[in-house]
């Protein structure tokens, strides 16, 4: 029985050290596997970060085109505004002088119509005077006068 306690010992001995080197490798193929993912995921999170990058810079671009943008509308707009400012004086202008000429006009018409009965009258002193007027022509108008006789 000696033999076989001894036996049963060494096979003890021999399989406590395949256990440990079994535990070893389980180990190190836990660590190796963990390794793995966490380079994978470590180049996902390299991947992802680069396309960040190229996003952030994309969006730097887009944003720096869209202010250009909105700063020469706001140009043209100040332009836009100032040349309507100025067109709204030139029409206020161009108002008060058409109405200033409107009523020149008017005077003038009622000078003109006055003058004409004053040489209608006048022609009439001067037929009543037995004197010959000047015959009318276009400087003195197109009125034909008539002669007391003709009534």
């Amino acid at each position: 029985m000696s033999s076989l306690t001894d036996i049963l010992i060494q096979v003890a001995i021999g399989a406590v050290p395949l256990g440990v080197a079994y535990l070893a490798f389980r180990s190190a193929t836990d660590a190796n596997r963990k390794t793995h993912q966490t380079a994978l995921l470590q180049v996902e999170r390299q991947a992802e970060l680069e396309r960040s990058k190229v996003d952030a810079e994309a969006f730097l671009r887009a944003k720096t085109i869209y202010e250009d943008a909105l700063d020469q509308l706001e140009k043209q707009l100040t332009r836009m505004q100032s040349q309507a400012s100025q067109v709204s004086t030139d029409l206020a202008a161009e108002q008060s002088a058409s109405t200033a000429m409107r009523d020149q006009i008017r005077r003038l018409q009622a000078q003109i119509r006055a003058l004409d009965r004053t040489v209608v009258t006048l022609r009439a002193q001067l037929l009543a005077a037995g004197l010959s007027p000047a015959p009318t022509s276009e400087t003195t108008g197109p009125y034909q006068l008539r002669h007391p006789q003709q009534e």
